[in-house]
């Protein structure tokens, strides 16, 4: 094995398979005779291999014969390559046909292998055009091989076929000068498509890839979709680089769609003004605003290389002048000559398969992951921005929130050329923010609104805004959160119209739905942080109450206080922890379970609440205030209890079961007051249970009542039991046989139940275990 100054291993190549079948040979000059026969027995052994390039999933080779200097082009699989890439190969192939010699390299064979497909093509000792020279072109040598590239598109569009996947690598000059198009897997017979609509895919290399076929806006992909990624190639040849970096697929399309190339001025300072405006020209985001044809292209071309041979600059000179001129038709040997009409027409459509679902999915994947573990809202707003922008192609975007029954621009988002700016603010919104007319109709429809063009737009056409700002593509998409409308999101693009296509607008209200649960989570977070720190005060200035009541000999009573609210508090807070570990583990999961996890939330919601509502009962208390008492189901109470520590019971394994009366009687209490009586008491029975060793665990609730005079409740479980010893001292304040118990819980039952009118009782279970019953008497 050798290796070329190129960097390429050549060599006698031993690992073709033995059995390789021709398909068939087409146009093979007499010269070139790829059968087994003209090379002798051992043929295969004769060919030195050199390894070209890698194009994706293809690689590329240039294979010599040894003893009579003949050469092929080959391109087969590359080890990664995908089910698609002997499709592309077989599809080029079939166009041998239709590729003319004076502008593409023409298929000879296509060979059958185990390892899959090898495309035959003829060579001229061509180099492909990727990083010519590895550094930024002169202008002269770019204006010759830019004419050559012209001229191969050109005639690949007169003979009725669309690239689709025009780059660098795909273009190859001979030692003549000739430049040539290869690479034709992707391409398509518009004019057999012109019927077709608009399909699902992206089809071509994304870093040159159109706006058009990237399928994030409404249009068509034609002729000038080849002229943009043609322009993209121009672009990497004078500056020596890419207009865009982009770290995957959803980046890349934001960047076709939404940013505008930095000028070539800001790489090199010898470019001419009238040749960097012909190339920012061709990668316009609106076709309509590019060169309409490949011929345009090259005449203008053609007169920057005449003033620049003649004069060393390009000054009397403006790019698509030549546009409105009709161009002579390329007429090349054994092809009837083309007119101009007969080409491409700016709306021809092109089917594309396969692609976009998965970009989409890729968008939603993406914000959801950065989204996972983020709880402060600033950072939270960065990223659902970050996100929401980049996905639907977006150059400026106001994030507004609902404050107060108003709403408040919350985040602006800018593109520029420094990259995408996310600033947050705090300001009402106003006519020189946004389409007023656009934002208020959403929120009062609770309904997107999507605008293709709205510098055509009648109806919203004469808002101030879209007066003073060209506006091209609009989007207003709702937050909703509970059928309430919590925010809203506003995106333009004033590139191009038909940015913000209806076919992908539903990803878009997913992630909008996304936001509005994140931004309720977050300010949860940030209430329940708000709600510890004033919590946190309370306790502060119990804390020095008792310390000024002991000095006056009550400190007992003040320390009862204090351990009744520590005490009762601790409950709804247990249930918080446990619902908000339990809505993390839904998030966590591969696909997220949004729905489990908000009815954890809600739990978390209705729990701070009741706490809330347990101090003020507390205070009452305290100050000897009347109760909070109404007319109420027992079997209400026992159920809003039940769901709350349905969490705590299938942690621990237990089997709960509720046998509840019909009787319609009623009772006249306090509904948070026999809340906190149920919930102790299960809470209690989870505490026996968990200390044992028992096989079965199970938690009896029941609801009856006895002669139309009183409900009785019980809570029945099978844990160790009550000792006797301590059957007397159950409902003494203090008294507790738990490690880390206050001793509060049963004595709180026990006064609530008796302020109520019934009395509460501890006794054995029928099959061991504890059963507690309180009785209530009936509302009359």
């Amino acid at each position: 094995m050798q290796r070329t100054p190129g960097g390429a291993v050549s060599g006698c190549y031993q690992g073709l398979p033995s059995r390789v079948f021709m398909s068939r040979v087409f146009n093979a000059p007499s010269a070139v005779d790829l059968n087994a026969e003209a090379f002798g027995p051992q043929w295969q052994e004769r060919l030195v291999w050199q390894l070209l390039l890698l194009d994706g999933e293809l690689a590329h080779y240039r294979i010599s014969h040894a003893e009579t200097s003949q050469q092929w082009r080959a391109v087969r699989s590359a080890s990664n390559a995908s089910g698609n890439v002997a499709r592309r190969l077989e599809h080029e192939f079939s166009l041998a046909g239709r590729l003319m010699p004076q502008w593409a390299l023409q298929p000879l064979a296509l060979l059958t292998a185990s390892e899959g497909p090898w495309l035959i093509l003829e060579d001229f000792g061509a180099q492909a055009l990727q990083e010519p020279a590895e550094a930024a072109l002169l202008v002269d040598r770019f204006l010759q091989l830019a004419i050559g590239a012209a001229d191969a598109l050109a005639g690949a569009h007169a003979h009725g076929l669309l690239h689709r996947d025009i780059k660098p690598c795909n273009l190859l000059e001979d030692a003549d000068g000739v430049v040539r198009l290869g690479g034709f897997g992707l391409s398509v017979d518009v004019r057999a498509a012109t019927a077709l609509p608009l399909a699902d895919a992206i089809c071509g290399t994304l870093a040159y890839l159109s706006p058009e076929q990237s399928r994030r806006v409404e249009r068509h992909a034609d002729q000038r979709s080849d002229l943009y990624s043609l322009g993209m190639t121009f672009y990497e040849w004078l500056a020596g680089r890419l207009p865009f970096e982009a770290r995957d697929a959803v980046e890349w399309v934001y960047c076709h769609v939404a940013r505008q190339p930095p000028a070539l001025t800001h790489f090199r300072g010898d470019i001419p003004p009238a040749l960097s405006q012909l190339v920012l020209k061709l990668i316009a985001k609106n076709p309509d605003d590019r060169y309409q044809s490949a011929l345009s292209v090259r005449a203008d071309l053609g007169e920057c290389l005449r003033q620049w041979r003649q004069f060393r600059d390009i000054a009397d000179f403006r790019p698509g002048q030549c546009e409105a001129h009709r161009q002579p038709s390329l007429s090349y040997p054994g092809t009837a000559a083309l007119p101009a009409e007969a080409g491409l027409v700016p709306r021809t459509s092109v089917t594309m398969l396969g692609g976009r679902d998965t970009l989409d999915l890729s968008s939603v994947m993406k914000a959801a992951q950065a989204m996972r573990d983020e709880s402060q809202q600033d950072r939270l707003i960065e990223i659902l921005m970050r996100n929401t922008i980049i996905h639907a192609g977006a150059q400026r975007a106001l994030l507004l929130l609902v404050k107060n029954d108003a709403p408040m621009i919350c985040a602006i988002g800018q593109g520029g050329e420094e990259g995408l700016q996310i600033e947050l603010v705090e300001q009402v919104p106003g006519r020189a923010d946004l389409p007023l007319s656009i934002l208020y109709r959403v929120m009062r429809t609770q309904q997107r609104l999507v605008l293709e063009d709205v510098s055509a737009d009648r109806y919203f056409g004469d808002d101030q805004y879209l007066e003073q700002h060209q506006v091209r593509s609009a989007l207003c998409v709702p937050l909703i959160k509970q059928g309430q409308v919590i925010g809203v999101l506003y995106l333009e693009n004033n590139l191009a119209p038909g940015v913000f296509t209806s076919c992908h607008t539903g990803v878009l209200e997913l992630l909008a739905g996304q936001a509005a649960v994140s931004l309720e989570t977050a300010r949860l977070h940030h209430q329940l942080l708000e709600e510890n720190a004033r919590r946190q005060d309370v306790e502060n200035a119990l804390r020095s109450a008792r310390a000024k009541l002991s000095q006056v000999a009550q400190a007992t009573v003040m320390g009862e206080l204090a351990a009744s609210i520590a005490h009762e508090i601790n409950q709804p807070l247990a249930s918080i922890v446990s619902n908000a570990a339990a809505s993390l583990r839904w998030l966590n999961r591969e696909t997220p379970q949004v729905e489990e996890a908000l009815h954890g939330l809600r739990d978390i919601v209705n729990d701070g609440r009741r706490a809330g509502e347990i101090v003020k009962a507390l205070q009452t208390l305290a100050r000897q205030g009347p109760h909070h008492r109404r007319r109420l189901l027992i079997n209400d109470v026992i159920r809003h209890v039940v769901a709350l520590t349905l969490v705590e019971v299938e942690q621990q394994k237990v089997l709960m079961t509720t046998h509840l009366t019909r009787s319609p009687l009623r009772v006249y209490a306090s509904s948070v007051q026999l809340q906190q009586v149920i919930l102790n008491l299960i809470l209690n029975a989870l505490d026996a249970m968990s200390a044992g060793d028992q096989v079965l665990r199970r938690l009896s609730i029941t609801s009856e009542v006895v002669g139309h005079e009183y409900l009785v409740v019980s809570v029945e479980d099978t844990g160790p039991g009550i000792d006797s010893r301590h059957m007397d001292k159950l409902f003494n304040a203090f008294f507790t046989t738990k490690d880390k118990g206050m001793g509060m819980g049963l004595a709180i039952c026990h006064s609530i139940i008796q302020a109520h009118g019934g009395n509460l009782y501890a006794m054995p279970a029928r099959y061991g275990g504890a059963t507690f019953v309180f009785t209530l008497p009936v509302a009359r």
